[in-house]
């Protein structure tokens, strides 16, 4: 998961309206309405968007617009407490998998008709998609991330392969070629790297099931796909990888940038993270490639959607406010929403941010993440009731499968069960 996101952040509330003139009438005062904006993103992050709050305000003089910023690991709960104690803010800003549990306790409001045609005819099918839940759209869609092969050309190029792997027996060839081990025999250099977050092992594992053609679960999440023979497949592919020494988890994807890992399949957001490590060679260094798949091929992304709360007292205001953060007010300009997204280097589900980002968009790097979205082959992370829950049990038993204490089969067949259990248990 991005960095931004997994930084230990302190709540934090920040005003972007003046306080009102001394002397002002109480009958303005009284007239104002206080719109409550939260999200993860840290005020430097949100940077745009704020100046764009104290554009809209001045435009807007009934209008007030403040800011909460909440840790992105507590933000679920803190929406469901301070709903509990009346205290929700009007818009957040939410991970699309907390999306359905949010919607099943009744906590957002279904946008408005014409929200929905400007959603609908304005952003990428899999971020709608990312953004539903049992067929209703619930926001609109903000920054998103791809997972693809990312990979190093030098490593490549030593072990005498001068193109990506295009299959997953081409990876695993050059993923061994690639691997050294000091005298104790162990990896100084990965062919191949997974680890350590939740992300690099079932975003990855969702990821190539895509790629082989075969979704996760049922379009009604009400059943896995997680043993099908394609399924086991993937994650006996993976295992094979730790048994035969090319990969362990000692080596993991936080070693890409200092040349100890030859391929992995991560998310576009890594993009600073590499700049920064690789400098002047980082183009000379770094390539992206689809993922190697005897499948027809694809990818999962995943996204975060402004959403407005069902309790709000101005969601009428909120959704104008929406409206007008996700519009780009120049000529082929980027929208705030789109600006703050640009700013940290992230993507959007917006066709017309994506147009106005131009060259930072179509580079090497950040191209091919783009054509993955723009080709339909990126389909949303599924959104699951209690996701957070179904992610951490079918890592667990992923990693039992790379440790060899359970085969593939097994592996899968317990976390199917277990998943299934949390299915039957939703509304």
């Amino acid at each position: 998961m991005k960095n931004h996101l997994t930084k230990s952040l302190t709540r934090n509330s920040v005003s972007v309206l003046a306080i009102l003139a001394m002397g002002a009438g109480s009958a303005v005062a009284q007239d104002t309405k206080t719109i409550q904006v939260a999200a993860h993103y840290t005020p430097e992050q949100a940077a745009p968007v704020l100046e764009c709050f104290t554009q809209y305000e001045a435009a807007n003089p009934g209008i007030k617009i403040e800011y909460q910023q909440a840790s992105y690991g507590d933000f679920l709960q803190t929406i469901l407490t301070s709903r509990v104690g009346g205290t929700s803010p009007d818009i957040y800003n939410i991970y699309s998998i907390w999306a359905p549990q949010l919607a099943a306790a009744g906590a957002l409001d279904v946008p408005p008709a014409d929200m929905i045609d400007f959603i609908t005819s304005g952003y990428s099918q899999a971020t709608i998609d990312a953004a539903t839940i049992g067929g209703q759209l619930y926001g609109i869609p903000t920054e998103l991330s791809v997972y693809d092969l990312i990979y190093n050309k030098k490593l490549l190029s030593e072990a005498g392969f001068s193109e990506p792997p295009k299959t997953w027996d081409e990876l695993k060839t050059i993923a061994a070629a690639i691997t050294q081990k000091n005298d104790q025999g162990n990896i100084t250099v990965g062919g191949y790297a997974y680890g350590p977050s939740v992300a690099n092992a079932v975003h990855v594992f969702y990821a190539q099931m895509y790629a082989a053609g075969v979704k996760p679960y049922a379009d009604d999440f009400r059943s896995t796909n997680l043993t099908s023979p394609e399924a086991v497949k993937i994650l006996e592919q993976q295992s094979e990888l730790f048994a035969e020494g090319i990969t362990s988890n000692s080596i993991t994807v936080t070693d890409f940038p200092t040349g100890a890992v030859g391929m992995a399949i991560m998310a576009n957001w890594q993009k600073s993270n590499f700049a920064t490590a690789f400098g002047d060679e980082f183009e000379n260094t770094v390539g992206v490639a689809s993922i190697p798949t005897d499948g027809p091929g694809g990818t999962m992304l995943y996204s975060f959607l402004w959403a407005v709360d069902s309790t709000s007292d101005v969601k009428p205001e909120a959704w104008a406010l929406l409206k007008w953060l996700n519009t780009a007010q120049t000529e082929g300009g980027l929208s705030c929403t789109g600006a703050m997204l640009a700013g940290m280097g992230a993507l959007t589900g917006s066709s017309a941010d994506l147009a106005a980002m131009g060259d930072s968009v179509s580079d090497f790097f950040t191209g091919p993440f783009v054509a993955e979205i723009e080709s339909g082959k990126a389909v949303s992370q599924p959104n699951l009731y209690q996701a957070a829950e179904v992610d951490r049990i079918l890592r667990s038993y992923i990693e039992q499968a790379w440790a060899g204490a359970m085969s593939a089969s097994d592996a899968l067949a317990s976390a199917d069960a277990e998943i299934q259990a949390i299915m039957d248990e939703q509304p």
